[in-house]
């Protein structure tokens, strides 16, 4: 997606500008991340999300901040491509994935600059094969569950650096699905 560059490179900008920005914040947000699957055999997946403050409490006297979060993601990939002895060529699919999420979101605020997060939601996952040796392509849907835990480091008072680890399985065909967790590291920006 053309979006993911200049999306990263104004977080940078903001990051490195050290918070001229004024105190008060809003209780919007918007981050980007990639991630790779745990197990190490799969194509990043990037993932884009804004979200909005809802409410704060209070666990353990740590302040905690709750939010609704809408999420994007994308990720493409090729499958091996295989040769039998009689010349047969078989593999070598291209596959696109890309969908949307809905997460209810918590920040435990640890210190001044460390935030333990979580994300709970449910996603949504379009899947394309296009078979390079076949004709046509297949598509693929489902629905499925977000959930994850993860840290966020204040760079300034608006950016942070975020580390996470997500549950996000993702059906590709109706043999194959991606279900090792996720781990993403990206930035954030409060308003």
């Amino acid at each position: 997606m053309k979006i993911w560059k200049p999306l990263a490179a104004a977080l940078i900008a903001v990051a490195s500008s050290g918070g001229a920005m004024a105190a008060d914040q809003s209780p919007a947000y918007v981050g980007v991340d990639v991630g790779a699957r745990i197990n190490g055999n799969d194509s990043p997946i990037y993932r884009a999300y804004a979200g909005y403050n809802v409410g704060n409490t209070a666990w353990l006297d740590l302040q905690q901040v709750h939010a609704l979060e809408l999420m994007v993601f994308t990720s493409h990939a090729n499958t091996p491509k295989y040769v039998l002895s009689d010349g047969f060529v078989f593999g070598d699919e291209r596959i696109r994935t890309k969908g949307i999420g809905l997460n209810w979101t918590t920040s435990t605020k640890l210190s001044d600059n460390w935030s333990l997060t979580s994300r709970l939601g449910i996603n949504r996952t379009w899947s394309t094969v296009r078979y390079r040796y076949e004709t046509g392509d297949s598509n693929y849907q489902r629905t499925a569950m977000t959930a994850g835990v993860g840290l966020a480091y204040k760079l300034t008072p608006h950016v942070s650096l975020t580390v996470d680890v997500t549950y996000m399985p993702i059906r590709i065909t109706p043999d194959i699905e991606k279900t090792a967790p996720i781990l993403g590291t990206g930035l954030r920006y409060d308003f």
